[in-house]
């Protein structure tokens, strides 16, 4: 996982909990991703560094990440049209259920 996905997963799920005890971790700050403006440089904050390093010491030495298959790629590329579809056809069930109601009537 890079920072970036580290940063995403928090933006998402929140803050890191610790997983044997189940609260959070500790440190002021629990943001994700701590970007300089000044000189762009991006590193984890101090909440994400003992995760990371844990996740990092699994892997064995020198393979690098795996890119995600094809099926994942092509999901996050269509993610905001598959949402879109699947409002559209919740609306659709609305009406045809509104309109079935009314005839019942």
């Amino acid at each position: 996982m890079t920072e970036q996905d580290a940063f995403f997963t928090h933006t998402i799920v929140g803050a890191p909990l610790s997983v044997v005890l189940g609260r959070r971790a500790p440190g002021g700050s629990t943001q994700g991703l701590e970007v300089q403006a000044h000189t762009g440089d991006a590193r984890l904050s101090p909440a994400w560094q003992p995760w990371a390093i844990q996740r990092l010491s699994e892997w064995p030495v020198g393979v690098p990440m795996q890119r995600p298959g094809r099926w994942r790629r092509a999901l996050e590329r269509h993610a905001l049209l598959i949402a879109g579809l699947g409002l559209m056809a919740l609306l659709a069930g609305v009406v045809l259920v509104v309109l079935a109601g009314s005839r019942l009537w």
